[in-house]
């Protein structure tokens, strides 16, 4: 997929360069988080003693499952809390900013108003 809302750091040699690196750096760290999940099923299996290595892919596939779940509770309402705590309990400086960009914001829909309101002769 090709994003058209910024050429300038989607084109060119160095762009594709640097693209692949991304690629390649996120492809590594879904390799680590996966192992992971390896290695606790390899702990749990070893602390329990367990002697029948059937064991291990069958609780690979038990713990595909729930992680799978459990991805999605975090992404459709763990990180929404999250952020917003994030917000609330941050420093100053970044409570100051946020609180700035709320300020223009509103500034800018009351210049949005006002020339909507001049446009149409009001």
């Amino acid at each position: 997929m090709k994003n058209q809302s910024n050429p300038e750091h989607w084109n060119g040699s160095k762009n594709k360069a640097i693209r692949y690196y991304f690629y390649a750096k996120r492809g590594l760290e879904l390799l680590n988080e996966f192992r992971y999940l390896l290695m606790a099923i390899f702990a749990i299996y070893y602390a329990l003693e367990v002697k029948n290595i059937i064991l291990i892919p069958i609780m690979f596939c038990v713990s595909v499952p729930v992680l799978m779940v459990l991805g999605w509770i975090n992404t459709h309402h763990m990180k929404k809390v999250m952020e917003y705590l994030n917000i609330e309990f941050s420093t100053y400086w970044s409570r100051y900013a946020y609180e700035l960009q709320e300020k223009q914001l509103k500034q800018l829909e009351e210049i949005r108003e006002e020339l909507a309101r001049v446009k149409s002769g009001k």
